[in-house]
């Protein structure tokens, strides 16, 4: 199991020039990629992303990546590049024979069209970038499947505490139709006391009760449920969905056990069922 919250960096260096990646994800119900990146790493964002989605199925993943350079900036200005063509535009005009002089503005205009030509930024190295965010990536999937483990544990305590209260309501089960009985005919021989227990209506009235409240249908649902969120537990896959739907019915067979029963006994049991249940809920938000 792996959690939905983690981070990861990584770090590369080619040719002078430094690429780190950062990767923090939280949670998230689907998956969700966002991309921080400096305008000259722009253009690898879908190379970015190809590497990414694969390694977060569920859960919003930001990736922050910068680059920086150990070389030594030049100068604003090369004065060799200005000197030539100072001489170049002097040449020009002699041999055409243009009248003036060389200004200043229409130099600075040369200069930089040819310093656009001959310095345009180097083209960033994708191999580079890409070999930092695996980096991150992997340890990225550390962190989240160390949490993933503590989370994992959590959920099996959880769980077994859960498994205890569905047990009691097995057992009290059987009992809720027979008090029942107990309590019906306390209540007619309080009225009748000449009633006769094997009356036909009095036994039509129990057979009705006792189809109202099995909840033997619902338990068996249970414990399914209960036997696939453990195997989800062990899975190498990502469960984080299943994990949900199973929660969720759980607290429905549970509300329903509750309506049913009409039993004190079953309801203080469903209700300590259910607290567990939304804790195990709650854990169930980080799992991817």
């Amino acid at each position: 199991m792996k959690s939905m919250t983690g981070f990861g960096r990584g770090k590369c260096v080619s040719d002078g020039t430094t690429y780190n990646v950062e990767i923090s994800t939280v949670n998230r119900r689907h998956a969700e990629l966002v991309f921080n990146l400096p305008r000259e790493l722009a253009s690898l964002e879908p190379m970015l992303r190809n590497l990414v989605a694969p390694a977060v199925t569920r859960g919003r993943a930001t990736l922050n990546a910068a680059v920086a350079s150990g070389k030594k900036a030049r100068p604003l200005l090369d004065a060799d590049l200005l000197g030539r063509l100072h001489a170049e535009l002097k040449t020009l005009q002699k041999k055409l024979g243009l009248p003036g002089a060389v200004s200043w503005p229409d130099l600075i205009t040369l200069y930089a069209a040819s310093a656009r030509e001959s310095g345009a930024a180097a083209e960033p190295d994708s191999r580079a970038l890409a070999q930092a965010a695996a980096e991150a990536l992997r340890s990225l999937d550390a962190t989240r499947r160390k949490e993933g483990a503590h989370l994992a544990a959590e959920l099996r305590r959880l769980l077994a505490i859960f498994a205890v209260h569905i047990a009691a309501i097995r057992k009290l089960a059987p009992q809720v139709a027979t008090k029942h009985r107990a309590a019906l005919e306390a209540r007619l021989a309080a009225i009748d006391p000449v009633f006769a227990a094997d009356d036909e209506r009095f036994a039509r009235e129990l057979a009705l009760y006792a189809d109202r409240a099995d909840i033997t249908e619902e338990l068996s649902r249970l414990e399914s449920h209960l036997a696939q969120f453990r195997q989800s537990l062990s899975s190498k896959e990502a469960q984080g969905r299943t994990l949900d739907f199973l929660a969720q019915e759980m607290f429905r067979e549970c509300n329903t056990i509750g309506s049913k029963a009409n039993s004190a006994e079953v309801a203080r049991e469903v209700i300590a069922a259910k607290t567990e249940l939304e804790r195990i809920r709650e854990q169930v938000q980080n799992a991817e």
